[in-house]
């Protein structure tokens, strides 16, 4: 462990062990990966927190549920259908952290779910969004101050590598695209989030969590995850254990309306401004496409 992952542990221990009363945590994507530890994180600093884990694996979440804390709980969604999201959100009641990890690493193209939405932009973007906007009323309404947290990728977006006339990629559709999209779009929606006055007491954190050493490039063709397999054995990347306290510690550390943190928790100051008009347009076209589902 770093001297900074030890900062960072320390100072999240401090702050999640002293709210009162104990936060209401959701985790999507909690059962594997960052967002796992992200739960065993919390549930370590704060074990009379309330955390949901939201995922697909069942047996997963059985074999963590026992660690987290005194008031576990599993809800099983496909996260990549609107529908799903909408009826699993109406099984929560109180939220005062939300972390959003889902995400797969896949070489195929565009893969449309039965909602005739890409799968990767669903489980990278607008499932994510309308997470947020199913479970607002309560983040609201949280008495320390609602959290949210992406994870995705808080460097690399760029307006300029947004296809404004195919948002959607229903006819220009290709796996970079779909990347820059997906950040991009995350990156437009949180300062959409946080300009709306009914969301003041509400944070928005987008993180940005470098390589870490997960199973996720176990969908990848044997040629691409050889190499990465290989890279990861040799020490590349962190643990998803020090991912997590350093995206919770960027999260925490967000006082008010949106910021967008490195791999280290520290806010990003090479970001690209972005546009009111641009933002409104992001969020104009995001709206659209989760609502028509």
């Amino acid at each position: 462990m770093t001297a900074t992952v030890r900062a960072a542990t320390a100072s999240n221990a401090r702050i999640l062990s002293s709210l009162q009363p104990p936060p209401n945590v959701v985790v999507v994507g909690g059962t594997s990966g960052i967002g796992r530890a992200v739960a065993l994180s919390i549930a370590q600093h704060c074990p009379s927190a309330h955390i949901t884990i939201i995922g697909r694996n069942e047996s997963a979440a059985i074999d963590i549920l026992p660690q987290l804390g005194s008031n576990p709980k599993f809800l099983r969604a496909d996260v990549s259908l609107t529908s799903e999201i909408r009826a699993v959100t109406k099984k929560i009641n109180a939220v005062d952290i939300l972390v959003l990890t889902e995400g797969i690493l896949t070489m195929t193209g565009r893969t449309p779910t039965t909602e005739n939405i890409d799968n990767k932009l669903a489980l990278h973007y607008y499932g994510r969004v309308l997470f947020v906007q199913e479970l607002l009323p309560l983040l609201r309404s949280s008495p320390n101050g609602g959290k949210v947290l992406f994870v995705l990728d808080s460097i690399n977006g760029n307006p300029s590598k947004i296809n404004w006339n195919d948002m959607a990629l229903e006819n220009t559709y290709s796996l970079s695209s779909a990347a820059n999209h997906a950040l991009s779009f995350t990156d437009h929606a949180i300062q959409y989030f946080a300009s709306q006055p009914e969301n003041t007491n509400v944070t928005f954190t987008h993180a940005y969590p470098e390589v870490v050493r997960t199973n996720i490039s176990d969908n990848l063709p044997f040629w691409a995850r050889f190499p990465l397999k290989c890279s990861l054995a040799i020490g590349l990347g962190v643990t998803p254990e020090d991912c997590a306290e350093l995206m919770v510690y960027g999260m925490l550390g967000t006082e008010k309306g949106y910021r967008y943190v490195d791999n280290k928790g520290r806010t990003v100051t090479k970001k690209i401004p972005l546009q009111e008009d641009m933002v409104a347009k992001v969020w104009e076209h995001t709206s659209r496409r989760i609502s028509s589902n």
